[in-house]
């Protein structure tokens, strides 16, 4: 999957001019102080977590994807693992911790957010959790599903790499 973002800044963040040149990539070169910029990918992590056969997802609560369903999860902050992201994250969201969890894939993505188009890095774990969420955090979380694999297909995903990647998790 080939990321396409369009341009981010229409001067140098460096200098302040406007003779920024964009690859149509990643990559943002101005020609007055040689300031170079790269839009990588931005790690993201995302949990699969299992309960009695089926597939707990949540609702987002807010944009991007607003209604949409969802694994738990989020952006790797700056420092942090991404084994310690996603830990911090379901705790955070869901209001549970995580037992044990195990690397499953990493899926590209492409999250836009206020106009700009981050392209990211989705990694995604297999985990166990103490308890299932009783109580979350309503802010990023409308509601948690438990769904049967059998209904994953019909679902509208807010990122077509989460889809795939529980897509992925159930057909192996």
């Amino acid at each position: 999957m080939k990321a396409v973002i369009s341009m981010i800044f229409l001067y140098c963040p460096a200098c302040k001019s406007g003779n920024l040149e964009y690859d149509g990539v990643k990559e943002y070169h101005c020609r007055t102080c040689d300031y170079t910029y790269f839009h990588n990918p931005a790690p993201a992590v995302a949990g699969i977590i299992s309960h009695n056969k089926k597939i707990l997802l949540i609702r987002r609560a807010r944009d991007p994807g607003k209604g949409k369903v969802d694994l738990p999860g989020g952006f790797v902050d700056p420092g942090e693992s991404s084994e310690d992201a996603v830990k911090r994250e379901i705790l955070e969201e869901l209001g549970v911790e995580v037992c044990s969890f195990r690397y499953f894939a990493s899926f590209p993505n492409i999250y836009e957010y206020k106009g700009i188009v981050y392209p990211t890095c989705d990694l995604v774990f297999e985990l166990t959790i103490t308890d299932l969420p009783e109580k979350w955090n309503k802010d990023e979380v409308q509601e948690i599903l438990l769904v049967d694999p059998e209904s994953i297909e019909k679902l509208e995903f807010a990122f077509g790499s989460i889809k795939t990647a529980v897509l992925s998790y159930l057909d192996r």
